[in-house]
Protein backbone atom coordinates (compact mmCIF):
# COMPACT_ATOMS: atom_id res chain seq x y z
CA UNK A 1 0.00 0.00 0.00
CA UNK A 2 1.16 3.62 -0.70
CA UNK A 3 -0.24 6.41 1.23
CA UNK A 4 -0.16 9.93 -0.93
CA UNK A 5 -1.24 12.86 1.68
CA UNK A 6 -1.09 16.49 0.80
CA UNK A 7 2.27 17.08 2.94
CA UNK A 8 2.14 21.66 3.31
CA UNK A 9 5.87 22.40 4.83
CA UNK A 10 4.54 26.17 5.16
CA UNK A 11 1.02 24.85 7.19
CA UNK A 12 1.31 25.80 10.79
CA UNK A 13 0.19 22.20 11.41
CA UNK A 14 3.27 20.35 11.96
CA UNK A 15 4.15 17.77 9.33
CA UNK A 16 3.42 14.40 11.98
CA UNK A 17 -0.39 16.08 12.06
CA UNK A 18 -0.91 16.34 8.59
CA UNK A 19 -0.04 12.64 8.35
CA UNK A 20 -1.74 11.27 10.93
CA UNK A 21 -4.99 13.54 9.68
CA UNK A 22 -4.94 11.96 6.68
CA UNK A 23 -4.70 8.02 8.08
CA UNK A 24 -7.23 8.61 10.36
CA UNK A 25 -9.69 9.74 8.36
CA UNK A 26 -8.95 7.19 5.25
CA UNK A 27 -9.56 4.34 8.08
CA UNK A 28 -12.92 5.78 9.45
CA UNK A 29 -14.12 6.52 5.90
CA UNK A 30 -13.14 2.94 5.54
CA UNK A 31 -10.74 3.57 2.20
CA UNK A 32 -8.19 1.91 4.78
CA UNK A 33 -9.52 -1.53 4.88
CA UNK A 34 -9.18 -3.17 8.97
CA UNK A 35 -6.24 -5.70 8.74
CA UNK A 36 -4.56 -3.71 5.85
CA UNK A 37 -1.32 -3.30 6.15
CA UNK A 38 0.58 0.09 6.34
CA UNK A 39 3.49 1.69 4.65
CA UNK A 40 6.99 0.88 7.08
CA UNK A 41 8.16 4.42 8.71
CA UNK A 42 11.35 4.22 6.87
CA UNK A 43 9.46 3.89 3.06
CA UNK A 44 6.78 6.42 3.68
CA UNK A 45 9.07 8.86 4.84
CA UNK A 46 11.13 8.20 1.52
CA UNK A 47 8.17 8.41 -0.63
CA UNK A 48 7.26 11.84 0.59
CA UNK A 49 10.86 12.67 0.81
CA UNK A 50 10.73 13.56 4.35
CA UNK A 51 12.38 12.78 7.60
CA UNK A 52 11.43 9.48 9.27
CA UNK A 53 10.45 11.71 12.92
CA UNK A 54 6.88 12.78 11.55
CA UNK A 55 5.92 9.98 10.23
CA UNK A 56 6.79 7.98 13.46
CA UNK A 57 5.26 10.24 15.29
CA UNK A 58 2.00 9.94 13.57
CA UNK A 59 2.19 6.13 13.81
CA UNK A 60 2.40 6.93 17.43
CA UNK A 61 -0.65 8.77 18.14
CA UNK A 62 -2.47 6.60 15.76
CA UNK A 63 -1.25 3.52 17.35
CA UNK A 64 -2.16 5.22 21.11
CA UNK A 65 -5.70 6.39 19.69
CA UNK A 66 -6.01 2.31 18.44
CA UNK A 67 -6.70 3.53 14.90
CA UNK A 68 -3.48 1.10 13.96
CA UNK A 69 -1.97 -1.89 15.40
CA UNK A 70 1.66 -2.90 15.65
CA UNK A 71 2.86 -6.63 15.05
CA UNK A 72 6.17 -7.53 15.68
CA UNK A 73 8.68 -7.93 12.71
CA UNK A 74 5.74 -7.51 10.68
CA UNK A 75 4.80 -3.82 10.92
CA UNK A 76 1.90 -1.87 11.07
CA UNK A 77 -1.79 -2.54 10.51
CA UNK A 78 -5.16 -1.28 10.53
CA UNK A 79 -7.58 -1.58 13.15
CA UNK A 80 -11.24 -2.59 12.89
CA UNK A 81 -12.74 1.28 13.10
CA UNK A 82 -15.98 -0.53 15.00
CA UNK A 83 -14.10 -1.05 17.83
CA UNK A 84 -12.94 2.10 17.99
CA UNK A 85 -16.06 4.70 19.62
CA UNK A 86 -17.01 7.11 16.59
CA UNK A 87 -18.11 9.53 19.86
CA UNK A 88 -14.55 10.51 20.53
CA UNK A 89 -13.83 11.18 16.77
CA UNK A 90 -13.70 14.71 16.41
CA UNK A 91 -12.44 15.78 12.88
CA UNK A 92 -13.02 18.96 11.58
CA UNK A 93 -12.20 19.71 7.76
CA UNK A 94 -8.03 19.09 7.86
CA UNK A 95 -7.83 19.93 12.14
CA UNK A 96 -8.09 17.03 14.83
CA UNK A 97 -8.51 17.54 18.43
CA UNK A 98 -6.79 13.86 19.73
CA UNK A 99 -8.69 12.32 22.57
CA UNK A 100 -7.11 11.14 25.59
CA UNK A 101 -4.04 11.90 27.65
CA UNK A 102 -1.46 10.98 24.65
CA UNK A 103 -0.11 14.55 22.88
CA UNK A 104 3.47 13.65 21.05
CA UNK A 105 3.77 17.75 21.34
CA UNK A 106 4.38 17.30 24.79
CA UNK A 107 6.45 14.23 24.17
CA UNK A 108 8.87 16.77 23.11
CA UNK A 109 9.12 18.19 26.81
CA UNK A 110 8.48 14.89 29.24
CA UNK A 111 6.60 12.32 29.74
CA UNK A 112 3.44 12.39 31.45
CA UNK A 113 2.23 10.70 34.29
CA UNK A 114 0.50 7.45 33.41
CA UNK A 115 3.14 6.79 31.19
CA UNK A 116 4.73 3.66 31.71
CA UNK A 117 8.29 5.51 32.08
CA UNK A 118 10.96 5.05 35.12
CA UNK A 119 13.33 7.82 34.24
CA UNK A 120 12.31 10.14 31.85
CA UNK A 121 15.42 12.87 30.78
CA UNK A 122 12.51 15.39 29.42
CA UNK A 123 14.44 19.21 29.08
CA UNK A 124 10.57 20.45 29.93
CA UNK A 125 11.04 19.22 33.53
CA UNK A 126 12.29 21.04 36.29
CA UNK A 127 13.23 19.75 40.29
CA UNK A 128 9.70 20.17 41.75
CA UNK A 129 10.77 19.18 44.99
CA UNK A 130 13.05 22.40 45.99
CA UNK A 131 10.22 24.78 44.95
CA UNK A 132 9.40 27.18 47.99
CA UNK A 133 5.65 26.20 47.95
CA UNK A 134 4.64 27.40 51.56
CA UNK A 135 6.35 30.96 50.76
CA UNK A 136 4.46 31.16 47.47
CA UNK A 137 1.17 29.93 48.77
CA UNK A 138 2.00 32.79 50.98
CA UNK A 139 1.79 35.27 48.77
CA UNK A 140 -1.03 33.83 46.56
CA UNK A 141 -3.17 34.10 49.37
CA UNK A 142 -2.86 37.58 50.08
CA UNK A 143 -3.41 38.26 46.76
CA UNK A 144 -7.08 36.78 47.26
CA UNK A 145 -8.04 39.25 50.42
CA UNK A 146 -10.55 41.34 49.68
CA UNK A 147 -8.86 44.88 50.11
CA UNK A 148 -6.77 42.96 46.92
CA UNK A 149 -9.61 41.82 45.47
CA UNK A 150 -9.46 43.65 42.05
CA UNK A 151 -6.71 41.34 41.05
CA UNK A 152 -9.50 39.33 39.90
CA UNK A 153 -10.41 41.31 36.95
CA UNK A 154 -8.09 41.19 33.60
CA UNK A 155 -5.51 44.13 34.85
CA UNK A 156 -3.04 45.93 33.19
CA UNK A 157 -2.63 44.98 29.12
CA UNK A 158 1.44 45.27 29.28
CA UNK A 159 1.56 43.14 32.95
CA UNK A 160 0.95 44.73 36.84
CA UNK A 161 4.15 47.52 37.00
CA UNK A 162 5.12 46.42 40.53
CA UNK A 163 6.27 43.49 38.82
CA UNK A 164 7.52 44.87 35.27
CA UNK A 165 9.88 47.11 38.23
CA UNK A 166 10.86 43.77 40.05
CA UNK A 167 11.90 42.38 36.36
CA UNK A 168 14.14 45.83 35.18
CA UNK A 169 15.90 45.38 38.20
CA UNK A 170 16.46 41.50 38.32
CA UNK A 171 17.48 41.47 34.57
CA UNK A 172 20.18 44.43 35.44
CA UNK A 173 21.63 42.79 38.19
CA UNK A 174 21.75 39.18 36.68
CA UNK A 175 22.11 39.68 33.17
CA UNK A 176 23.01 43.33 32.27
CA UNK A 177 20.21 44.23 30.72
CA UNK A 178 19.19 47.93 30.76
CA UNK A 179 15.86 49.17 30.52
CA UNK A 180 12.80 50.31 32.33
CA UNK A 181 9.58 49.18 33.68
CA UNK A 182 8.20 50.94 30.97
CA UNK A 183 10.00 48.82 28.18
CA UNK A 184 8.85 45.46 29.31
CA UNK A 185 5.74 43.63 28.38
CA UNK A 186 4.16 41.18 30.29
CA UNK A 187 3.25 37.75 28.39
CA UNK A 188 2.00 34.38 29.12
CA UNK A 189 5.11 32.46 27.85
CA UNK A 190 7.31 32.53 25.30
CA UNK A 191 5.40 31.93 22.20
CA UNK A 192 2.97 34.60 23.25
CA UNK A 193 5.45 37.15 23.82
CA UNK A 194 6.80 36.27 20.83
CA UNK A 195 3.59 36.39 18.77
CA UNK A 196 3.51 40.03 19.79
CA UNK A 197 6.39 40.63 18.58
CA UNK A 198 6.08 39.15 15.18
CA UNK A 199 2.78 41.15 15.24
CA UNK A 200 4.91 44.61 15.61
CA UNK A 201 7.44 43.85 13.06
CA UNK A 202 5.30 42.15 10.20
CA UNK A 203 4.58 45.11 8.48
CA UNK A 204 8.72 46.30 8.04
CA UNK A 205 10.17 43.04 8.25
CA UNK A 206 9.61 40.71 4.81
CA UNK A 207 13.12 38.37 5.94
CA UNK A 208 13.92 36.95 9.15
CA UNK A 209 17.40 35.50 9.77
CA UNK A 210 16.94 32.23 12.37
CA UNK A 211 19.44 29.72 13.74
CA UNK A 212 19.23 26.34 11.56
CA UNK A 213 17.66 24.80 14.45
CA UNK A 214 14.49 25.93 16.44
CA UNK A 215 12.14 25.25 19.05
CA UNK A 216 9.23 23.68 17.36
CA UNK A 217 6.66 26.47 18.18
CA UNK A 218 8.93 29.22 17.18
CA UNK A 219 8.89 27.09 13.54
CA UNK A 220 5.00 27.44 13.56
CA UNK A 221 4.94 31.40 14.63
CA UNK A 222 7.28 31.89 11.75
CA UNK A 223 4.97 29.75 9.50
CA UNK A 224 1.94 31.91 11.05
CA UNK A 225 3.55 35.25 9.60
CA UNK A 226 4.39 36.52 5.79
CA UNK A 227 8.71 36.02 6.94
CA UNK A 228 10.99 34.62 4.26
CA UNK A 229 12.69 32.29 6.80
CA UNK A 230 16.71 32.29 6.20
CA UNK A 231 18.45 29.79 8.19
CA UNK A 232 22.02 30.03 9.17
CA UNK A 233 24.61 27.28 9.82
CA UNK A 234 25.35 26.87 13.67
CA UNK A 235 28.82 26.73 14.18
CA UNK A 236 31.04 25.71 17.54
CA UNK A 237 30.34 29.28 18.95
CA UNK A 238 27.19 29.91 17.40
CA UNK A 239 25.61 31.35 14.26
CA UNK A 240 27.61 31.78 10.94
CA UNK A 241 28.17 35.52 10.45
CA UNK A 242 29.65 35.03 7.20
CA UNK A 243 26.34 33.41 6.13
CA UNK A 244 24.43 36.54 7.58
CA UNK A 245 26.21 39.05 5.54
CA UNK A 246 25.20 37.40 2.46
CA UNK A 247 21.47 37.62 3.41
CA UNK A 248 18.87 40.55 3.39
CA UNK A 249 17.32 40.41 6.15
CA UNK A 250 15.18 42.80 8.64
CA UNK A 251 15.67 40.69 11.83
CA UNK A 252 17.14 37.81 13.52
CA UNK A 253 16.11 35.17 15.75
CA UNK A 254 18.72 33.93 18.07
CA UNK A 255 19.09 31.96 21.52
CA UNK A 256 22.69 33.56 22.37
CA UNK A 257 23.50 32.20 25.86
CA UNK A 258 22.54 28.44 25.46
CA UNK A 259 21.70 27.64 22.06
CA UNK A 260 18.59 25.07 21.74
CA UNK A 261 18.89 22.22 21.03
CA UNK A 262 22.60 22.19 20.73
CA UNK A 263 24.19 24.08 23.55
CA UNK A 264 26.32 26.32 21.79
CA UNK A 265 27.19 29.66 23.36
CA UNK A 266 27.55 33.03 20.95
CA UNK A 267 30.81 34.31 21.68
CA UNK A 268 31.60 37.65 22.62
CA UNK A 269 33.46 38.34 20.22
CA UNK A 270 30.37 37.37 17.55
CA UNK A 271 27.97 39.28 19.83
CA UNK A 272 30.31 42.63 19.01
CA UNK A 273 30.08 42.42 14.86
CA UNK A 274 26.49 41.37 15.37
CA UNK A 275 25.85 44.34 17.24
CA UNK A 276 27.75 46.23 14.84
CA UNK A 277 26.35 44.48 11.48
CA UNK A 278 22.58 45.11 12.76
CA UNK A 279 23.27 48.69 13.73
CA UNK A 280 24.91 49.49 10.20
CA UNK A 281 21.93 47.59 8.44
CA UNK A 282 19.57 48.54 10.64
CA UNK A 283 17.64 44.98 11.47
CA UNK A 284 16.31 43.86 15.13
CA UNK A 285 17.72 41.33 17.04
CA UNK A 286 15.50 38.80 18.75
CA UNK A 287 17.02 37.84 21.81
CA UNK A 288 15.76 34.63 23.61
CA UNK A 289 17.76 34.67 26.56
CA UNK A 290 17.08 30.42 26.64
CA UNK A 291 18.64 29.23 30.33
CA UNK A 292 20.73 32.25 30.56
CA UNK A 293 20.45 32.00 34.35
CA UNK A 294 22.11 28.73 34.63
CA UNK A 295 25.68 28.82 34.04
CA UNK A 296 28.03 26.38 35.04
CA UNK A 297 32.01 25.84 33.64
CA UNK A 298 32.36 29.76 32.78
CA UNK A 299 31.70 33.16 33.81
CA UNK A 300 28.08 34.89 32.38
CA UNK A 301 28.86 35.87 29.41
CA UNK A 302 26.32 39.70 29.16
CA UNK A 303 23.48 39.53 27.42
CA UNK A 304 23.10 41.20 24.05
CA UNK A 305 21.12 43.68 25.13
CA UNK A 306 23.21 44.88 27.81
CA UNK A 307 25.69 45.47 24.63
CA UNK A 308 23.69 47.91 22.63
CA UNK A 309 23.49 51.13 22.27
CA UNK A 310 21.17 51.74 19.57
CA UNK A 311 18.34 50.16 20.08
CA UNK A 312 18.61 47.48 18.06
CA UNK A 313 17.89 44.12 20.43
CA UNK A 314 14.64 42.92 21.49
CA UNK A 315 15.06 41.21 24.98
CA UNK A 316 12.79 38.38 25.59
CA UNK A 317 12.62 36.18 28.89
CA UNK A 318 10.42 33.43 30.78
CA UNK A 319 10.44 32.20 34.56
CA UNK A 320 9.66 28.72 33.13
CA UNK A 321 12.68 27.19 34.46
CA UNK A 322 14.00 29.41 37.46
CA UNK A 323 10.43 28.64 38.73
CA UNK A 324 7.91 26.83 37.18
CA UNK A 325 6.18 27.03 33.24
CA UNK A 326 2.76 26.40 34.77
CA UNK A 327 2.89 30.21 35.61
CA UNK A 328 2.80 31.52 32.41
CA UNK A 329 4.59 34.53 32.76
CA UNK A 330 7.30 35.35 29.93
CA UNK A 331 8.91 39.52 29.29
CA UNK A 332 9.35 41.15 26.24
CA UNK A 333 11.88 43.87 26.37
CA UNK A 334 10.88 46.75 23.28
CA UNK A 335 13.43 49.39 21.96
CA UNK A 336 11.82 52.65 22.04
CA UNK A 337 9.92 52.35 18.58
CA UNK A 338 8.42 49.25 18.89
CA UNK A 339 7.03 50.22 22.34
CA UNK A 340 5.24 53.37 20.62
CA UNK A 341 4.02 50.89 18.14
CA UNK A 342 2.50 48.70 21.05
CA UNK A 343 0.63 51.46 22.61
CA UNK A 344 -0.25 52.83 19.13
CA UNK A 345 -2.33 49.48 19.58
CA UNK A 346 -0.48 48.02 16.10
CA UNK A 347 -1.46 44.57 17.29
CA UNK A 348 -4.08 42.19 18.23
CA UNK A 349 -2.63 41.01 21.49
CA UNK A 350 -4.38 40.88 24.75
CA UNK A 351 -3.20 39.94 28.05
CA UNK A 352 -2.86 36.57 29.13
CA UNK A 353 -0.95 35.86 32.00
CA UNK A 354 -3.32 35.38 35.38
CA UNK A 355 -2.92 39.56 37.30
CA UNK A 356 -2.79 36.91 40.38
CA UNK A 357 0.21 35.48 39.34
CA UNK A 358 1.88 38.25 38.34
CA UNK A 359 1.36 39.92 41.78
CA UNK A 360 2.07 37.28 43.90
CA UNK A 361 5.66 36.92 41.79
CA UNK A 362 5.87 40.47 42.74
CA UNK A 363 5.53 40.11 46.05
CA UNK A 364 7.91 36.80 46.06
CA UNK A 365 11.11 39.15 43.91
CA UNK A 366 10.36 41.42 46.61
CA UNK A 367 10.46 39.56 49.70
CA UNK A 368 14.22 38.29 48.71
CA UNK A 369 12.59 34.85 48.41
CA UNK A 370 13.18 35.02 44.31
CA UNK A 371 16.77 35.51 44.38
CA UNK A 372 17.69 33.20 47.60
CA UNK A 373 15.12 30.66 45.24
CA UNK A 374 17.42 31.40 42.32
CA UNK A 375 20.95 30.79 44.41
CA UNK A 376 19.66 27.56 45.43
CA UNK A 377 18.68 26.50 42.35
CA UNK A 378 22.32 27.33 40.59
CA UNK A 379 24.03 25.14 43.44
CA UNK A 380 21.28 22.00 42.52
CA UNK A 381 21.91 22.21 39.02
CA UNK A 382 25.35 22.66 38.56
CA UNK A 383 25.32 19.78 40.81
CA UNK A 384 23.13 17.52 38.58
CA UNK A 385 24.60 19.14 35.57
CA UNK A 386 28.51 17.75 37.13
CA UNK A 387 27.11 14.46 37.61
CA UNK A 388 25.15 13.57 34.66
CA UNK A 389 28.47 14.34 32.43
CA UNK A 390 30.74 12.95 34.72
CA UNK A 391 29.02 9.72 34.68
CA UNK A 392 28.26 9.93 31.12
CA UNK A 393 32.17 9.54 30.42
CA UNK A 394 32.48 6.74 33.29
CA UNK A 395 29.30 4.38 31.81
CA UNK A 396 30.03 5.00 28.02
CA UNK A 397 33.60 5.91 27.71
CA UNK A 398 34.18 6.62 24.20
CA UNK A 399 30.99 5.08 23.28
CA UNK A 400 29.05 8.90 24.02
CA UNK A 401 30.54 12.08 22.88
CA UNK A 402 29.02 14.99 24.58
CA UNK A 403 28.30 17.94 22.34
CA UNK A 404 26.16 20.35 23.96
CA UNK A 405 26.45 21.03 27.66
CA UNK A 406 27.78 23.95 29.84
CA UNK A 407 24.80 26.07 30.65
CA UNK A 408 20.75 25.04 31.09
CA UNK A 409 19.27 21.92 31.92
CA UNK A 410 19.68 19.71 29.63
CA UNK A 411 23.04 18.29 27.68
CA UNK A 412 23.12 17.51 23.99
CA UNK A 413 25.08 13.74 23.00
CA UNK A 414 25.78 11.92 20.15
CA UNK A 415 25.53 8.12 20.07
CA UNK A 416 28.56 5.90 18.53
CA UNK A 417 26.58 2.73 17.37
CA UNK A 418 24.90 2.20 14.59
CA UNK A 419 20.97 3.44 15.46
CA UNK A 420 19.76 6.34 14.19
CA UNK A 421 17.72 9.04 16.34
CA UNK A 422 14.59 7.34 16.04
CA UNK A 423 15.58 3.84 16.52
CA UNK A 424 17.67 4.88 19.70
CA UNK A 425 14.64 6.90 21.34
CA UNK A 426 12.49 3.49 20.65
CA UNK A 427 15.16 1.28 22.23
CA UNK A 428 15.21 3.48 25.29
CA UNK A 429 11.86 3.54 25.71
CA UNK A 430 11.89 -0.18 25.82
CA UNK A 431 13.96 -0.21 28.80
CA UNK A 432 11.70 2.46 30.21
CA UNK A 433 13.83 5.83 29.50
CA UNK A 434 12.54 8.59 27.25
CA UNK A 435 15.23 10.82 25.37
CA UNK A 436 14.38 13.12 22.88
CA UNK A 437 15.46 13.75 19.49
CA UNK A 438 17.05 17.10 17.63
CA UNK A 439 16.12 16.48 14.01
CA UNK A 440 12.48 17.89 15.04
CA UNK A 441 14.05 21.55 15.59
CA UNK A 442 15.59 21.91 11.99
CA UNK A 443 14.13 24.25 9.59
CA UNK A 444 14.79 22.60 6.65
CA UNK A 445 12.53 19.23 7.20
CA UNK A 446 14.17 17.55 4.42
CA UNK A 447 17.50 17.39 6.51
CA UNK A 448 18.65 13.46 7.29
CA UNK A 449 18.20 12.15 10.85
CA UNK A 450 21.50 11.97 12.79
CA UNK A 451 21.98 10.19 16.07
CA UNK A 452 22.28 13.57 18.31
CA UNK A 453 20.02 13.57 21.40
CA UNK A 454 19.07 15.71 24.02
CA UNK A 455 18.56 14.75 27.80
CA UNK A 456 17.07 16.91 30.03
CA UNK A 457 18.33 16.62 33.63
CA UNK A 458 16.31 19.00 35.81
CA UNK A 459 13.75 16.92 37.07
CA UNK A 460 15.37 13.78 37.85
CA UNK A 461 17.41 13.43 41.12
CA UNK A 462 21.06 12.34 41.03
CA UNK A 463 20.33 8.58 41.60
CA UNK A 464 17.84 8.48 38.87
CA UNK A 465 20.40 10.45 36.65
CA UNK A 466 22.81 7.20 37.53
CA UNK A 467 19.81 4.79 36.84
CA UNK A 468 18.47 6.26 33.85
CA UNK A 469 22.52 6.24 32.23
CA UNK A 470 23.04 2.79 33.19
CA UNK A 471 19.80 1.82 31.44
CA UNK A 472 20.69 3.88 28.39
CA UNK A 473 23.78 1.39 28.77
CA UNK A 474 22.26 -1.60 28.11
CA UNK A 475 19.58 -0.25 25.50
CA UNK A 476 22.41 1.22 23.15
CA UNK A 477 25.19 -1.16 23.66
CA UNK A 478 23.54 -4.56 24.59
CA UNK A 479 26.88 -6.50 23.74
CA UNK A 480 29.59 -4.13 26.12
CA UNK A 481 27.76 -4.31 29.57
Amino acid sequence: MELTPMIDKSSFEPIYLQIYNYIQEEIIAGRIEADSKLPSIRRLAQYLNISRTPVALAYDQLLAEGYIKSKPRSGYFAENVESIARSNYNLKQNKVSPTGNYSPIHHFYHSYQNDAIKYDFGYGTIDLHHFPLAKWRKFMNRSLLPENSFHLLYGDIQGEIGLRKEIASYLHQNRGVRCSPDQIVIGAGTFHSLDLLFQLIQNRTTSIAVESSVHVGVKALLNKFPFQVEPLDLELDGINLNKLKKKEVQAIYLTPSYQFPYGMTLSINKRIKLLKYATENQFYIIENDYDGEFRYNNRPIPSLQSLDNNGRVIYLGTFSKSLTPSFRISYLVLPTDLLCLFHLGKHSYDQHASPIFQKTLQWFMESGDFERHMRKMRTLYQKKHAIITSRFSDIFEDKIEIVGAGAGLHIVIKVKNDMDELKLIDTAKQFGVNVYPTSIYKIENHQEQDNILLLGFGGLSETAIEEGLRLLKIAWFPNNP
